[in-house]
């Protein structure tokens, strides 16, 4: 029921549905119960802690039972919500990876051959580039999100159910429109709806498989990169090039602006690096022996 709830009227993936179905699960494993109290809540979060969990990850396990807590209190199963006071753990403040322009360029040259699962290769790994996607975003495409006008623009479902429209650029558009034409009809499960069918067509290739074929590309020119990479670097890119960061934030689907602000970080560390870098104060004549400045 709460699953149900969690997917209907919150509008979260079913991967996320699944996430935190389990972490409410973990949490009953425990000991618990629906009388728990904020006390054991916290000894609960303390052991995760203790085994080092992800502080992120203990986040969402919060988040999971908090909203479990609140559905149970809505229907009268439990007096009151055992989590409302117990606070989130600090995050570490990390910027995001982002892949040189260099890294980028060998890796979309990595998919060689026009087979079919060669060109949906480099199909995938040019939508992450140029368009931010997430993987569920990228995975849930269907042949109907693909439309074209004044040029290839993709409706793309992402958090919460929310639609937005992200163009393509002319290489990308290209790889698609021949990616349509020629190769999808020779994947197995081209009769289904999905723009990258899985083996029966039934269901879209999986998420665990695009992590597979984004690592193999990057293997290939020796580059370590996953999807969230990819999305990473095309925001930062973006910015670097002096993007509008609204624009930004729109393509990548954030709800909030400050979400998106981060990359603001990054481009702006890339610019201070390459100053010190190849800047003559900083390289040449000029500089101080043994001191960038």
């Amino acid at each position: 029921m709460w699953a149900e709830f969690l997917q209907v009227s919150r509008g979260l993936s079913p991967h996320t549905v699944a996430a935190y179905h389990a972490d409410v699960a973990a949490f009953f494993a425990y000991g618990n119960t629906l009388a728990a109290t904020r006390t054991q809540v916290e000894n609960w979060l303390k052991t995760l802690a203790a085994k080092h969990e992800n502080p992120r990850s203990t986040a969402r396990r919060l988040s999971a039972l908090r909203q479990f807590f609140q559905f149970a209190q809505n229907r009268g199963w439990v007096a009151e919500n055992p989590t409302t006071q117990v606070p989130l753990p600090k995050m570490p403040h990390t910027l995001p990876k982002a892949l040189s322009e260099e890294q980028v360029h060998a890796l979309l040259q990595a998919p060689l051959g026009h087979g079919p699962a060669e060109v949906r290769m480099r199909l995938m790994l040019q939508l992450l580039y140029a368009t931010g996607l997430r993987v569920s975003e990228l995975t849930r495409l269907t042949r109907s999100d693909v439309t074209e006008g004044e040029g290839v623009t993709l409706r793309v479902t992402g958090k919460g159910g929310k639609t937005r429209l992200v163009p393509l650029g002319e290489v990308a558009a290209e790889t698609l429109e021949s990616y349509i034409a020629e190769s999808r009809p020779r994947l197995r499960g081209a009769q289904g709806p999905w723009l990258f069918p899985g083996p029966t067509g039934k269901q879209p290739l999986t998420r665990v498989r695009v992590f597979q074929v984004v690592k193999e590309a990057g293997a290939r020119v020796g580059v370590k990169v996953a999807p969230h990479h990819l999305r990473h670097t095309f925001a930062t890119h973006l910015l670097t090039h002096a993007a509008d960061l609204r624009a930004v934030q729109l393509m990548l689907g954030h709800s909030s602006l400050n979400t998106t602000q981060i990359y603001t970080q990054v481009a702006t560390q890339k610019m201070k690096d390459t100053l010190n870098t190849l800047h003559p104060l900083a390289r040449g004549p000029f500089a101080k022996p043994g001191k960038v400045r």
